[in-house]
C-alpha cells in the first residue's frame, strides 16, 4: 500500500461500492500534490493553517513591483513544496510573470500569468523531476 498513488479528486462513489479507484504514477502524484500546495489558500486546510502558498495573498496586488511579486511567490512556492512534499528533494523553482489576453464571449481581458516550474529529484528513484504549470492572477485561476 505504501507505493500506491491515487488520482485526485478521489472517486468516492466507486470507493464506497468497493470498486477499485484510478491509480497514478509517482510523477503524476507529485504533480497533483504540488498543484494542491500551490492553489491552496492559507487557512483553507483546517488542520494546518500554514499549508498553501503566498499566491493568494498577492492575487489582487496588481500594482506591486513585478520583480518583488515574482520573488515573493517564488520563495513561497520553494519553501512550501520543500516543507510538505517529502517524496522529493526540491532543487529550484523558476517563475515567469507575463501578461496574457483571455477571451470571453462578451469581452477580452488582460491578466497576469504565472508560469511556475518546480525542479527536484524523486527520493525513491533518484530520478530528476519537474512540475510545470501556468496560473492566472486576479482572480487566481488555472490556465
Amino acid at each position: 500500500m505504501k507505493d500506491l498513488y491515487y488520482k485526485i479528486p478521489l472517486d468516492f462513489k466507486n470507493l464506497t461500492r468497493g470498486e477499485d479507484i484510478p491509480k497514478v504514477t509517482i510523477e503524476e502524484s507529485l504533480a497533483q500534490y504540488i498543484s494542491l500546495i500551490i492553489t491552496t489558500i492559507f487557512g483553507e486546510y483546517k488542520h494546518d493553517d500554514g499549508f498553501g502558498t503566498m499566491i493568494w495573498e498577492t492575487d489582487f496586488n496588481l500594482l506591486a513591483n513585478v520583480n518583488q511579486l515574482k520573488d515573493t511567490i517564488k520563495e513561497s512556492v520553494f519553501a512550501k513544496v520543500k516543507q510538505y512534499e517529502k517524496r522529493m528533494n526540491i532543487t529550484d523553482v523558476t517563475l515567469g510573470i507575463s501578461e496574457d489576453t483571455v477571451s470571453y464571449a462578451t469581452n477580452i481581458r488582460v491578466k497576469k500569468r504565472l508560469d511556475i516550474v518546480v525542479y527536484g529529484v524523486i527520493k525513491k528513484t533518484n530520478q530528476p523531476y519537474y512540475y510545470k504549470s501556468s496560473y492566472f492572477l486576479a482572480p487566481f485561476s488555472f490556465k
